[in-house]
């Protein structure tokens, strides 16, 4: 995609890429996301991201400096009794995100696409990610993008608010 440089982000990009992750979530919450994100949590954990060599973290930079999306993946280690295609890890693609005026450009393949060589380096044979059921658009993406569903993911809500949780939400 011309115009857009992709690479590892820094921690010069984290005030932009905290406000990218914090419009993301939005975003996220109207398709249904259960969770709300943490005031204080979100730019520690931002910064933990960059600085991981199990975790990329990666921006598109336009020529001008600003930032138009990111991908994070991480590399899981199964459970010691599994193995995914004769390996112990599998990637997990936990974050893409393009905004919403470059989107259907490319970028988002793109961003994939780099998650994806990453695990590969990595001998890394699998990619999984959880997609919101209220999302078709995203389902459609990731269809696309060679991806199929596994399973279902059910959430069931237990405590009616946060002063049921006891001290242990958070």
């Amino acid at each position: 995609m011309s115009g857009w440089t992709l690479r590892e982000a820094t921690e010069a990009d984290l005030p932009a890429l905290l406000e990218l992750h914090q419009d993301y979530h939005r975003e996220l919450q109207a398709f249904g996301m259960p969770y709300d994100l943490k005031p204080d949590g979100l730019e520690e954990a931002l910064r933990l991201r960059v600085r991981s060599r199990l975790i990329l973290t990666a921006v598109a930079q336009g020529e001008d400096g600003s930032l138009a999306g990111f991908v994070v993946c991480s590399i899981l280690r199964l459970a010691n009794e599994y193995l995914c295609q004769g390996c112990g890890s599998v990637g997990y693609l936990n974050d893409l995100y393009v905004i919403p005026a470059l989107r259907r450009q490319g970028l988002a393949l793109e961003l994939t696409g780099m998650a994806e060589d990453w695990l590969r380096e990595r001998e890394i044979p699998t990619m999984q990610l959880q997609v919101l059921q209220n999302n078709p658009a995203a389902h459609r993406y990731w269809q696309r993008a060679g991806m199929g569903p596994v399973g279902t993911l059910y959430d069931k809500k237990l405590v009616k608010s946060e002063e049921n949780c006891h001290g242990t939400c958070g």
